[in-house]
């Protein structure tokens, strides 16, 4: 049952990773959704042969399988019939022709502002510095590559965050960064 879910959820592993869990014990998984404005808490737990799904914090009781885009679901006693639908992080469900749709938050995505700040840009990962792309003092449009960071046998080609000024690069080509050292001090327009 967990696995119907983590599946929606687009994480496979929800109830096959053994993070925490004990033998004779509760399996729990936490998940993460957006909607709107509002963030929805869902914690799965698997006791033996019992499943629970805690939605911020009511434990209703479950029974779910997915084939292919059909989820049924018994949550308490309710039955549901869905089709679910995935687009990247968002998940759609179609029911009794009803539309809801949320954002899965994957807790293990990197976001895009921590590693590109508005000033400061970070390395995401260890790696050398192949090449610097621009000058410092030079003006650059949102997207335009600034530097070139090889790790992990992959180029990854740094860009501006915005249309704004290079003010200094922090390493030369050929020398090695660390994760989360600051590359390149940028002012965005």
């Amino acid at each position: 049952m967990g696995e119907t879910l983590a599946a929606a959820s687009g994480d496979s592993h929800a109830f096959g990773a053994l993070q925490g869990w004990r033998l004779n014990g509760t399996l729990e998984r936490r998940l993460g959704f957006a909607h709107g404005d509002s963030r929805i808490e869902v914690l799965l737990r698997q006791q033996q042969e019992q499943q629970l799904v805690s939605v911020n914090g009511s434990d209703i009781p479950l029974r779910a399988s997915l084939q292919g885009k059909q989820l049924t679901a018994d949550l308490g006693g309710k039955q549901i019939s869905a089709t679910l639908v995935r687009h990247g992080a968002q998940r759609v469900l179609f029911a009794d022709g009803e539309r809801v749709a949320v954002d899965y938050l994957d807790p293990y995505a990197y976001e895009e502002a921590g590693v590109h700040g508005e000033t400061h840009m970070k390395a995401p990962m260890p790696g050398r510095v192949v090449a610097l792309l621009a000058e410092a003092g030079a003006r650059v449009a949102k997207g335009e590559p600034l530097l070139i960071l090889e790790a992990m046998k992959m180029e990854h080609t740094i860009t501006a965050p915005a249309d704004g000024k290079v003010l200094a690069f922090y390493f030369a080509a050929g020398e090695q960064v660390s994760d989360g050292d600051e590359l390149v001090d940028f002012e965005a327009d």
